[in-house]
């Protein structure tokens, strides 16, 4: 069954999940690659290692911190951490136990510059290595012809740290655990032993019980015991002598339901599952062996959960006792969709989906954020809501998933702000001022990802003299504030200020003007450029105010002079669908005021013609082991022009078998000399110069050995004449 835990961030999103649009391909959140595990025990003799990997980009830090979220340093002879990320608990001696080091929780924490996030909690306890004894003990009586139990008896301070791992029937033979016995003696997997068909040669035998312990590895053997058998006369009812209990066991291992009765004669068991509404006879099955006073389970599932009862019964009477089996399950968590990308003001949600049982206990739901809890989260906290995406929500989201039984998990994904293209926050308007004061204008603009400003002075760039001064900084909620100071603000400063924002998402221009009372000057127009078939926007870089009028002229004629030219009141010359042979030349702009003074200046225009391709085909009939060819050829554009070849978007390595052949400044020949299915794939010849970048794409597509030919047919037949 799936649990699940909603987490809202806003009300109704425009969400990309992984693999759409909008995501940044160079940052990732962290991830754990390797947790440390839940619990931790170690001897103070050996010390112990914690690993913690986990992967990003850009590179993560690893730390660890206390479960309370205090940070965990070095403690000079104790612990040490590591700058892989290792935390290390040194040997010590027992004197040298501390409970905040030796016995206490951690976490470990991987972060970058997208987010934090916390491994599950890492319990961790330092065992001093102690002396100890061990007895054994036989339960109830024991009678001729039926079952004895004898029991590894372990000191209290170290019973959950010493297992059995083989009794001894003295003088050299050895009994190991098993599910099943050998038909005399059972040792089952909880330790005790089973003495079954008992004789009175059984009373010769001396048993001892061989325990380790499972941090130190110390091998302790008991003392020796005896069974003593009683010859009982007559009917004995049974009584049930020893069993289970409670039985724990994690799902896919195997363990032994355990029922012995004493009684005479020998009593015959039966065994019931009640895992639904209904107790069922247990049969023998696949998982599943009958074994008398023994129910053994192999391989266990989440479905073996519940109440089996076994009775026993013999002509003197019958007895039953209950065993509970709970099976463990590991604690799984999943947080879907790993990764979201929302845009800003929208809303984003994710799913927190737990594996458990319905027999399994109580779980608690908390939700972090880049490491910090999120207010109001727990086990009774389903939804979480946030109005409106903002720069603060994005980084890391994570549910951390608490049982009853202490043990966690968690699981995390990441929220990235979607691709918005820039808005301006703040933009500088027109003034008009004489000259000698300073100025400040002043652009902010928001986006993702955080856009850039630059700035222009009719369409060109600002001038390079110490009297501009350029600054920009980013805030720390994202974003971009830039300004323009001119210390001392003089006539040719004047003109049409601009700021653009630009990210991939987009742009976003602002223009104002700035007048400077003065005569009409215009700045030198540096060369431009212009692209054959686009459109011009030429802007003459007038100053001066007030300006009464602004003329184009070519070739001592005013423009415009034919229906492609257009110049606009503000004194921009608009050339559509350029040409190379009757636009490139020199322009002259004039500005006149209404006393009549009057300035010009002129510049160069250049047109570069943009390349094109002549469209090429691939042969449709290719086979494995056979050579073809592709030729682009640019039939137009202007040098400098450079011409190269994708595959599938990427640029090709000496590992695709490919050679490129450029023949001269316009050809270029892609051969393959033996085709592969490694071959199969998109082609791209790709050509650029300073106007344009274009490109033709052609499918190739291998087919497997080619068709056996009448050559082929006469290696075993006479051939014709004519072949």
């Amino acid at each position: 069954m799936l649990a699940s835990c909603l987490i809202f961030v806003g009300a109704a999103a425009a969400v990309t999940s992984a693999g759409g649009h909008g995501f940044d391909a160079h940052l990732r959140g962290p991830s754990f690659v390797m947790e440390p595990p839940s619990r931790v025990e170690f001897s103070n003799s050996s010390g112990a290692w914690l690993d913690c990997t986990a992967t990003g980009s850009p590179p993560l830090n690893i730390d660890w911190s206390t479960a309370d979220g205090h940070p965990v340093n070095d403690v000079p002879g104790v612990r040490r951490v590591l700058r892989n990320g290792t935390l290390v608990l040194l040997p010590f001696p027992a004197a040298a136990f501390r409970q905040d080091v030796h016995s206490a929780a951690y976490r470990c924490v991987a972060s970058n510059s997208v987010g934090r996030v916390l491994s599950r909690d890492v319990q961790v306890r330092a065992v001093v290595a102690q002396a100890y004894k061990v007895d054994v003990e036989v339960i109830g009586g024991a009678s001729r012809g039926c079952t004895a139990v004898l029991r590894c008896v372990v000191p209290s301070f170290v019973k959950d740290l010493v297992r059995v791992v083989s009794w001894l029937q003295e003088p050299s033979f050895y009994i190991y655990p098993s599910l099943q016995g050998d038909g005399k003696f059972h040792l089952l997997p909880t330790g005790e032993l089973l003495v079954h068909s008992l004789e009175f040669s059984d009373q010769i035998h001396g048993y001892r019980c061989r325990t380790m312990h499972r941090l130190t590895r110390q091998v302790v053997v008991s003392s020796v015991a005896n069974v003593r058998i009683a010859d009982h006369r007559g009917v004995m009812p049974p009584v049930i002598l020893e069993n289970s209990g409670v039985v724990h066991v994690a799902q896919d291992e195997s363990t032994s339901l355990v029922c012995v009765a004493q009684a005479c004669p020998t009593p015959e068991y039966r065994w019931y599952a009640q895992t639904g509404s209904e107790p069922m006879l247990v049969l023998s099955g696949p998982r599943t062996r009958l074994l008398g006073s023994v129910l053994a389970l192999e391989a266990v599932t989440l479905e073996d959960n519940g109440i089996y009862r076994c009775s026993a019964s013999n002509p003197g009477g019958e007895a039953s006792a209950e065993i509970r089996l709970i099976v463990t399950a590991p604690l799984h968590v999943e947080v879907t969709p790993p990764l979201l990308s929302v845009h800003l003001g929208g809303n984003a949600e994710f799913r927190c989906e737990v594996s458990t049982h319905p027999q399994a206990g109580p779980h608690f739901i908390t939700w972090y954020k880049d490491g910090r809890q999120l207010p109001g989260t727990g086990r009774q906290s389903e939804l979480l809501r946030l109005n409106g995406i903002n720069r603060e929500d994005r980084g890391m989201y994570q549910c951390i998933v608490r049982r009853s039984e202490g043990d966690t998990a968690q699981a995390s994904a990441e929220l990235q702000l979607g691709d918005a293209p820039p808005m301006l926050l703040y933009s500088f308007i027109e003034q008009t001022l004489q000259p000698g004061p300073a100025v400040s204008l002043k652009c902010s603009a928001a986006g993702n990802p955080t856009p850039q400003v630059t700035w222009a002075l009719d369409g060109f760039a600002l001038p390079t003299n110490g009297r501009f001064m350029i600054g920009q900084y980013v805030t720390v909620h994202g974003d971009v504030i830039s300004h323009v100071n001119i210390s001392h603000v003089m006539v040719e400063d004047g003109g049409e200020y601009s700021c653009m924002a630009e990210n991939r998402a987009g742009k976003v221009i602002h223009a104002a003007r700035l007048n400077v009372y003065g005569l009409p000057y215009i700045r030198l127009i540096p060369k431009v450029t212009a692209v054959a078939g686009e459109t011009l926007r030429l802007k003459c870089p007038v100053a001066g105010y007030p300006i009464e009028e602004i003329k184009w002229e070519r070739a001592n004629r005013e423009l415009p002079d034919d229906l492609r030219q257009k110049v606009l009141p503000d004194g921009t010359l608009v050339i559509t669908s350029v040409q190379k042979k009757g636009d490139a030349g020199v322009y002259t702009c004039s500005a006149r005021n209404k006393q009549g003074h009057s300035a010009r200046r002129s510049g160069d225009v250049a047109v570069i013609v943009p390349p094109k391709i002549s469209p090429f085909t691939a042969d449709r009939d290719l086979h494995l082991g056979e050579r073809t060819t592709l030729t682009c050829s640019v039939t137009r554009g202007d040098l400098p022009l450079s011409i190269s070849w994708l595959k599938d978007g990427r640029a090709m390595g000496p590992s695709e078998r490919v050679h490129v052949t450029n023949m001269d400044q316009y050809n270029s020949i892609l051969m393959i000399e033996h085709l592969s299915p490694d071959h199969n794939g998109n082609y791209s010849c790709v050509a650029r110069n300073l106007a344009a970048e274009v490109s033709h794409t052609q499918r190739l597509v291998v087919h497997g050995n080619p068709p056996l030919g009448p050559l082929h047919f006469c290696l075993t037949t006479a051939c014709p004449p004519e072949i």
